[in-house]
């Protein structure tokens, strides 16, 4: 059964929108409820309440696009919705074709932290990694910029990068670790190195009465050649409460020497090092630069010489806000970003956990806080969490309080907001949605079709608020020459 109250709740809140914002005349023109493009058929309107607070942010397009200035970065934080991509992947590739691709922007070698990433960049390495997320209590993991430590002990651990989409080649690499000595060189190869070693290492095994070097050759799926050479034994004659070597199941570390590189020049900034490249690339390793006990990665950044936007997403399975306020490194290097624009989406975590609007309130403004205090000139604009059930048939409803508290919030913490809840239909829109095949079987997260749908209904919303800005801007200059 649908619940009313909780489609006309927020209906009505929006309708009283008007009483709370206190706006100039061009404000008044900037914050209209807006209507999709064609592109996009919908039957909801497509909605951005206080565009005024992307002033900054559309400024910086209007000189990106007159020529005026470089590079314009964005910075897209959030949750599952975010980590794999598809909805912030659509943004990019719509915003980009229309104001230029300035790079790929942030990355994370999620691979090598065994867990799931957009299919723009390929990690490898010859070591293994250890990894934590912000999501699990806090014990001393160095989680910063991408909301996972990874970390490795080994001191010749390389990591190879290998861009899989031609048109993301870089000139630029920023490297953030949460050392301010530089960790990591970065460097190139004449030839591709062999990361993949077939040597297993060996493991301890002690002789029972009774075994034989063919039943324990058996028992760890190898042969009595093997074991015997392993051994260096001259006869398969072994002996009880003896201890003899045999094969594990894990590979050993394949050694490549710092020598197999050419090191890439680099500067040193506040939150990162700076590496340029004389020419487009699409791969680099990184290796360790000093001998250290622990080696820790928080991310990298790729852009290219040529003028456009930079779109850097950051996004970790299960995060909610109180996750990413734990770690004071997230947002100091948070700033290293240089963000024009921040989009957060997060919530949908919150809501499953059946979060009150209070204590809600409470670790969005101290998510809020740190990242202004850093960045006192960005644009922030707020997604309120998709529409999704509990379970089959039980919409959740949780994320229908915590819109309205998102959009009530904004007046005071002055950030603008696109309502996906309400432009997605809230409740009432669910069965669309799933009829449409743009919800995932979990009911909670998109399809692939749904994700794009959404960054395609989020990217039209926004243009649409920036072309009132640049006509208005356009016209107050031409009046005062």
């Amino acid at each position: 059964m649908i619940r009313w109250n909780s489609i006309v709740a927020p209906l009505l809140f929006l309708c009283s929108l008007g009483v709370f914002a206190q706006k100039t005349k061009d404000d008044q023109a900037l914050n209209e409820v807006l209507t999709p493009n064609d592109s996009v058929n919908t039957p909801y309107k497509n909605v951005i309440y206080y565009p005024e607070q992307l002033k900054h942010f559309f400024h910086s397009l209007k000189e990106l696009s007159e020529g005026k200035r470089k590079k314009v970065n964005i910075v897209h934080i959030g949750d599952s919705h975010i980590q794999a991509d598809f909805f912030s992947g659509r943004v990019r590739n719509l915003i980009q074709e229309q104001f230029g691709n300035g790079g790929l922007g942030f990355t994370f070698p999620y691979q090598l932290a065994r867990t799931n990433s957009n299919n723009f960049v390929r990690y490898s390495s010859n070591s293994s990694w250890e990894n934590r997320r912000n999501i699990f209590p806090v014990n001393g993991a160095k989680v910063g910029l991408s909301g996972i430590a990874l970390t490795s002990s080994a001191k010749d651990a390389v990591i190879k990068v290998d861009l899989r989409d031609s048109k993301y080649a870089f000139t630029k690499v920023k490297l953030f670790t949460p050392s301010d000595d530089l960790v990591y060189s970065i460097g190139t190869a004449d030839k591709e190195l062999n990361f993949t070693s077939t040597v297993t290492k060996s493991n301890s095994h002690k002789i029972k009465a009774g075994e034989s070097l063919s039943s324990i050759a058996q028992k760890y799926n190898t042969t009595v050649t093997r074991l015997k050479h392993l051994n260096k034994l001259k006869s398969a004659n072994i002996q009880a409460g003896k201890t003899i070597l045999v094969p594990g199941k894990k590979v050993e570390h394949t050694a490549i020497a710092a020598s197999s590189f050419q090191p890439v020049k680099y500067e040193k900034a506040k939150n990162f090092y700076a590496f340029d490249f004389p020419d487009a690339t699409e791969q680099f390793y990184l290796y360790a630069a000093t001998q250290a006990d622990q080696y820790d990665l928080n991310g990298l950044v790729l852009e290219n010489d040529q003028a456009g936007i930079v779109y850097h997403t950051i996004g970790v399975n299960g995060a909610r806000y109180s996750d990413y306020n734990k770690y004071p490194l997230f947002f100091s290097q948070l700033e290293g970003l240089e963000a024009d624009l921040i989009i957060i989406s997060l919530g949908t975590n919150e809501a499953f956990d059946r979060m009150n609007e209070e204590s809600f309130k409470v670790e969005m403004n101290r998510f809020l806080k740190e990242v202004k205090e850093r960045n006192p000139q960005v644009s922030i604009l707020i997604t309120s969490p998709p529409p999704s059930y509990f379970s089959k048939g039980v919409p959740n409803t949780v994320a229908t309080a915590l819109t309205n508290e998102i959009i009530i919030n904004g007046i005071d913490q002055q950030y603008a907001i696109w309502d996906m809840y309400y432009n997605l239909g809230g409740t009432l829109g669910l069965p669309y949605l799933v009829d449409e095949q743009m919800l995932s079987k979990d009911l909670v997260h998109y399809t692939i079709k749904g994700y794009e749908y959404t960054g395609t209904l989020f990217y039209e919303g926004l243009m649409e608020v920036y072309q009132n800005y640049y006509t208005t801007e356009t016209a107050q200059t031409n009046e005062s020459i």
